[in-house]
């Protein structure tokens, strides 16, 4: 708390104190002996009902308690059914994405994220050796954005007209067009 939030409560318990000291037989009058009133009535109007009057009741509730647990649900008893929206599956999730995407970085990393992890498993697939010659090296800064950068490493300009130049800023498709390559180049050696 701040030191403006704990003078306020030291002086709201202090004047507590004061007026308790001085208002305590008001108090007394206007609140404690009503309440203790009300307590003594119910205490004589439960004196007066006999004990196996209030266990019977008790047992009775009970029982109806859990045998309404036990019932199966009637024709008019039926629950509301929930609605539920249809979970995405990951290619329209991706399309989402690229329709976000020019709207932020943030969804531009996450595509590049996915294809990076994409090209990631192809050249581990392939191994080392099986990699191709021809490398593209706006994709790869592209790759390298997705994989070890995080969104936030490419800020938004909100005082220029147009930001600066990003590696989020490579046309997917181009990178698609790279995996789709670097597949073709392997394609014969493993069938």
């Amino acid at each position: 708390m701040t030191r403006a939030r704990w003078l306020l409560l030291f002086v709201i318990v202090g004047i507590s104190t004061v007026l308790a000291f001085f208002l305590h037989d008001a108090i007394y009058s206007a609140v404690v002996v009503p309440i203790a009133y009300v307590f003594w009535v119910l205490w004589i109007y439960y004196s007066a009902v006999p004990q196996l009057v209030l266990w019977i009741a008790l047992l009775l509730i009970l029982f109806i308690t859990i045998t309404s647990n036990f019932i199966p649900e009637g024709r008019g008893s039926k629950r509301a059914l929930l609605k539920r929206e249809p979970s995405q599956g990951e290619v329209e999730t991706l399309a989402t994405w690229f329709f976000k995407a020019r709207r932020g970085n943030y969804f531009k990393w996450q595509i590049a994220n996915r294809l990076g992890k994409i090209n990631r498993e192809l050249s581990q697939s392939f191994g080392r050796r099986g990699r191709p010659e021809v490398q593209n090296e706006a994709v790869e800064k592209y790759f390298d954005a997705g994989l070890n950068k995080s969104f936030v490493d490419f800020p938004l300009a909100k005082n220029q007209i147009r930001p600066a130049p990003t590696p989020l800023d490579l046309n997917p498709k181009d990178a698609v067009d790279y995996l789709e390559s670097q597949m073709e180049n392997h394609r014969g050696r493993y069938s």
